[in-house]
């Protein structure tokens, strides 16, 4: 008689993104030491290099470096990671603040003197309108999740924005990711009701895996259509060869 298989476990579901970047800060950010694992709903897995949250600005895309020289006034930065962009910004004199939901991520903002707070795209913990510059770069577009949540989202980012406030985004556009899996992804969106690019998606680190959350690939004609019954505009666009793409995005008259 055999023995018995050994049972495989789901990873729990905790702060796996704050611990994701613990990981790499205790290596010292060096390359190649620590790996972000980003898990689809549909079983699809793809992994990045971690060290890249620690990146120094001469090693980002041309598109952030452009669409961060366009950073001005108090700058909020959605989605800020272990505050790279922030603290570039900081050391230019700007007044800078970060927005992560992971616990672990606001800690290492903080130990490197960079302020942030709790929040989320769509519940942002600033009291008035005094924003002048809204980031949501490393393709943190991504953050309007959807096409109803995109709504929600924008009309929150432009109640915390001041007069004449932007937005510099990145994102890519996900009909240039070939492959029948990704082709099968997008119908199994349309025939959900969903949009084709809106993944769902988690982030594993070690045996810890965040909740699943939607994260939203659009084209550029996608991102118009959706700006139509919001607050914002779409200004300026920055595109590569590889399918991503910047954006300035400002408020309407």
């Amino acid at each position: 008689m055999g023995e018995e298989p050994i049972r495989h476990l789901p990873p729990d579901t905790d702060d796996a993104f704050g611990h994701l970047l613990s990981r790499v800060w205790n290596a010292e950010c060096k390359p190649g030491r620590v790996f972000e694992i980003i898990e689809r709903s549909d079983g699809f897995t793809g992994a990045c290099d971690a060290a890249e949250y620690f990146a120094l600005h001469k090693q980002w895309p041309q598109r952030e470096q452009v669409l961060l020289a366009e950073a001005r006034g108090r700058v909020l930065d959605i989605g800020c990671g272990a505050g790279r962009h922030l603290l570039h910004l900081q050391q230019r004199g700007l007044s800078v603040m970060g927005v992560d939901s992971s616990p672990g991520a606001v800690e290492l903002c903080e130990k490197q003197s960079v302020p942030a707070q709790l929040g989320t795209a769509h519940d942002l913990p600033c009291d008035d309108a005094s924003v002048d510059t809204i980031l949501a770069l490393g393709a943190n577009l991504g953050l309007l999740g959807g096409r109803e949540q995109s709504l929600v989202t924008l009309r929150e980012w432009a109640r915390v924005a001041a007069p004449g406030a932007r937005v510099l985004a990145t994102s890519r556009d996900p009909y240039t990711s070939k492959g029948k899996i990704n082709t099968d992804y997008h119908q199994a969106n349309r025939e959900a009701g969903r949009m084709a690019g809106q993944l769902r998606i988690r982030i594993r680190s070690g045996a810890l895996a965040t909740p699943y959350f939607d994260y939203l690939y659009l084209s550029l004609p996608e991102l118009r259509e959706l700006l139509v019954p919001t607050p914002w505009r779409l200004h300026h666009v920055i595109e590569d060869t590889g399918g991503g793409y910047g954006v300035v995005l400002t408020l309407k008259d």
